[in-house]
């Protein structure tokens, strides 16, 4: 019994040291404190990003984002000024929004804002 518990033990803890924290991209940079609750940040697609002049127009289809799940009928639009643009760590794009799609924090790949 105590062999079985050990390994389980072993198993949840290699788990854990593979996946990112909920404050981390998937490269396992942190996101700051301020953008993020645990789940207001993630990765989204360079589709999802179009640049204008007054700064960046992003697109989430429902389900593209955490914090934009399917039960959401229509896509959130966000207009994000450059000012507002932080730059990518990891050379992604990610965004962090609230649970009503309010803008948090926007980070662009270097060289593209």
């Amino acid at each position: 019994m105590r062999l079985i518990a050990s390994i389980a033990m072993a198993a949840l803890l290699a788990v854990g040291a593979t996946s990112a924290r909920s404050h981390q991209a998937a490269s396992r940079w942190e996101y700051p404190p301020l953008c993020c609750s645990g789940i207001d940040c993630a990765q989204i697609e360079p589709e999802a990003v179009r640049e204008n002049p007054a700064g960046f127009i992003v697109t989430i289809a429902p389900g593209e984002h955490p914090m934009w799940p399917t039960t959401r009928r229509t896509p959130l639009i966000l207009e994000i000024p450059h000012e507002k643009v932080q730059q990518s760590p990891d050379g992604h794009w990610h965004l962090c929004i609230n649970a009503v799609g309010g803008f948090l924090c926007f980070f662009a790949p270097a060289g593209d804002s």
